[in-house]
């Protein structure tokens, strides 16, 4: 069992999750845009928000300035990968998106980067929220505004998401990554800011 929640851990990392929700946003909307476009997006999600931090990630344990696993366990270590991707998120959604139609997908990336910065503030702070928890639940708002805007089917989207955010949070109890308050605010951190910025849409 071990095992398996370690691989839920590792498929479902928050530096996969950007990509992830910007595939499947473009799978469920795909008669909405072009192929080339879905394709383009989707890689520059993928370069921006895993290839680059992964990059930087190894750079920094070559330096000796990281020495945790990917997950970070170590408080202090989290605080600069963290700063970065804020840093990363804001270039992909203010510069590389700046004139792409997915409007939906950049609020959604707005709302992540917000939780990312609260999260940023809660490591100042000395509190370790679930950053994984966070990730999946900032999906919530984004997939519940397309089956409302797209008319897409909630019965299969919204359960396997909940199916999702209910295997990470086992996952990072069952390995004693977090507390259940850890995880409790890490979801709230994750799905608030994102909700409120599709309700006001």
């Amino acid at each position: 069992m071990k095992y398996f929640f370690k691989i839920i851990s590792y498929i479902f990392h928050p530096v996969f999750i950007p990509t992830i929700i910007t595939g499947c946003f473009y799978l469920l909307n795909a008669d909405f845009f072009i192929p080339i476009e879905r394709y383009l997006a989707t890689g520059q999600a993928f370069l921006m928000t895993f290839l680059l931090p992964v990059c930087i990630y190894f750079f920094l344990k070559s330096l000796g300035l990281l020495k945790s696993s990917v997950m970070i366990k170590n408080l202090r270590e989290r605080s600069a990968p963290m700063f970065l991707n804020i840093v990363i998120i804001n270039i992909l959604i203010f510069k590389i998106w700046e004139n792409a139609s997915n409007s939906s997908l950049k609020v959604f990336f707005i709302g992540y980067c917000i939780s990312y910065t609260i999260l940023f503030f809660g490591i100042l702070l000395k509190r370790k929220y679930s950053v994984h928890v966070a990730s999946v639940c900032s999906a919530i708002p984004l997939f519940v505004n397309q089956t409302t805007t797209y008319y897409l089917n909630p019965f299969y989207i919204l359960p396997a998401l909940l199916l999702i955010i209910g295997l990470v949070a086992t996952s990072r109890l069952y390995l004693r990554a977090h507390t259940n308050v850890e995880i409790i605010v890490g979801a709230l951190i994750g799905f608030v800011p994102s909700f409120i910025l599709f309700y006001k849409m």
